[in-house]
């Protein structure tokens, strides 16, 4: 399963929202990135396993030769939506068309940990109170279409979600809560090439929530001149322009003569979509396609040991988990949840599921992200011993009869596998549920599973956008965990809020040190692994640099062909 970050940053815990609201939400994953260090006031540029050998670390050495400018770079998507309208979710290939079609004020540092850099906007100052942030746009910035970025263009773009006048309004957008828009008090152009944004509450994440795809900034022109029909004619000031669209399929995009950052070395990029993991693998190994961040996962050793190709794993940044449901019985005995956390052999998951691609968990946080605590590691370890013990201090006749649901696709089915000879053995009965992606969805954000499992990457990179899941606002509280009205659900939720307003990051480190150990002591979530998403890639593919590729997001302004 996969949610787009979905973080509301309002300044008090907002209503629930309804579950109709929630399944807008739903697709394939949220995110990447890592947690940065906070950044400070100013910005700017500153059961028994498969044998298979697993094959962590198995990270082939960069093409010897020199990258060259020119070539095609035909990329592997998941899928290729029918639009790339910023302000819904079409599916991870959409999104990576607008990472590389439009820029966004911030950036990505050189590294994931990095603070973000100026992107459209050249520098920033932060007021002394966190509520408000000057940008200088970066001067003589062209679309593609040739007219100019300037501030009119950055308001209008991050205010369209919302205004219904706006010509490019589309009914239903929803993504804007990426970028922090409800905590928006106002945002507003000062001359020509200065934009000012106030908030409601202080963020300390909103440098990073700008460069979420979601606030990618379009031309005036187009916003005009394509209205609602913006998401399947694109144009905005990234390294990419389209050149054809094949709605539900591919998108082709050329270099971008003009881009302030400098032309991108590679002349074409092809981004298609495969649904099917068979027919992704036998475009891979027939040389259709020369790049793919999303392949199979039970193909990545018969890849690895193929000498056309690189098998790189990414950081740690996907974290994979169980949801523990309260809305229904008998998840909501905390012996229940504790037995089931501690029956699971989480090296087994890395080694027979994941071919050793991973890291054993400790919380939400992972280990690359500001804020991880490594001492959850030593609760989330299998300890058949404990695990028995909760089974019979849950009172509960034995075994202890649950339905795990899950996804059919991906590793998911062969770690439920393993999961349920683990629980089996300490005294639960468990009835598998294996569901289309669709399905499942919807039977979780309808609140009607008792187990089910999901992942939760960056893509705004600070730990509020994973600890976030236990927020009363959330789908995730209200639907996948069921403790949005509990007293830990409100106790959680404070404590979410003071993180992210707190600007001191060592008072912050403390919060999210307080909300990891009660998470723990709770066990809504039962952690899994932290995944190494990796890539392939033809052996003539140089990516520079690495952190550009190793997630969801993917950004190929640097990526180029050997000569």
């Amino acid at each position: 399963m996969s949610l787009p970050d979905e973080s509301t940053n309002e300044p008090a815990p907002a209503q629930p929202i309804s579950r109709r609201q929630f399944l807008r939400y739903w697709a394939g994953l949220a995110g990447v990135a890592t947690a940065a260090p906070l950044l400070a006031a100013c910005g700017g540029t500153p059961a028994t396993a498969p044998t298979a050998a697993p094959v962590a670390g198995a990270t082939a050495a960069p093409a010897a030769a020199a990258p060259t400018v020119g070539g095609t770079l035909v990329f592997a998507a998941e899928s290729v939506g029918e639009s790339v309208e910023p302000g819904l979710w079409n599916g991870f290939g959409s999104a990576n068309i607008i990472d590389n079609v439009y820029d966004k004020l911030t950036r990505p540092g050189e590294k994931w940990s990095d603070p973000p850099r100026g992107a459209l906007a050249e520098s920033w100052e932060v007021s002394p109170d966190g509520l408000t942030y000057t940008f200088k746009l970066r001067p003589n910035v062209k679309f593609h279409d040739g007219t100019m970025v300037n501030a009119d263009a950055v308001v209008r773009s991050l205010t369209r979600y919302t205004n219904e006048a706006d010509k490019s309004y589309v009914k239903g957008m929803y993504m804007q809560a990426e970028f922090g828009q409800a905590n928006f008090e106002k945002i507003e152009a000062e001359g020509d090439m200065t934009v000012k944004l106030t908030l409601k509450s202080p963020d300390a994440a909103q440098l990073y929530r700008l460069f979420h795809p979601a606030a990618a900034i379009f031309s005036v022109k187009s916003m005009d001149e394509f209205g609602a029909d913006l998401g399947t004619q694109p144009v905005g000031a990234g390294p990419f322009k389209v050149e054809k669209f094949v709605p539900g399929q591919e998108m082709t995009l050329s270099a971008f003569a003009d881009y302030w950052d400098g032309r991108p070395n590679l002349d074409t990029v092809v981004i298609r979509g495969y649904a099917d993991e068979a027919a992704m693998l036998a475009a891979i190994e027939s040389g259709e396609v020369n790049f793919a961040p999303y392949p199979p996962t039970a193909a990545i050793q018969r890849l690895q040991q193929d000498s056309r190709f690189k098998v790189e794993p990414g950081e740690p940044l996907v974290s994979l988990f169980l949801g523990c449901n309260q809305l229904q019985k008998p998840m909501d005995n905390l012996d229940v949840r504790l037995a089931i956390n501690y029956a699971i052999n989480r090296q087994n998951l890395i080694d027979g599921a994941l071919y050793g691609l991973g890291e054993l968990p400790a919380t939400l946080i992972s280990p690359v992200e500001f804020g991880f605590d490594p001492a959850g590691r030593a609760i989330s370890t299998q300890d058949v011993a404990k695990a028995k013990e909760h089974v019979t201090k849950s009172g509960l006749p034995t075994p202890i009869e649950i339905t795990f649901s899950y996804e059919n696709n991906r590793f998911w089915p062969q770690m439920a596998e393993l999961i349920k000879a683990d629980l089996e053995a300490v005294g639960f009965k468990v009835n598998l549920d294996k569901l289309e992606a669709g399905t499942y969805s919807n039977k979780v954000f309808s609140g009607e599973t008792q187990l089910n499992m999901t992942q939760r990457s960056l893509w705004v990179p600070d730990p509020d956008n994973k600890v976030r899941l236990l927020h009363s606002s959330q789908g995730s509280a209200q639907f996948e965990t069921g403790i949005a009205e509990t007293p830990f659900g409100k106790e959680i939720s404070d404590l979410i809020d003071q993180g992210r307003s707190e600007t001191d990051p060592t008072k912050r480190l403390a919060i999210y040190k307080t909300i990891q150990e009660k998470m723990l002591a709770e066990m809504p979530y039962v952690m899994l692994a932290y995944y190494k998403k990796p890539i392939v890639v033809a052996q003539n593919v140089v990516v520079q640099p690495s952190s550009a590729v190793s997630s969801e997001r993917i950004f190929l302004h640097k990526v180029a062909l050997a000569g």
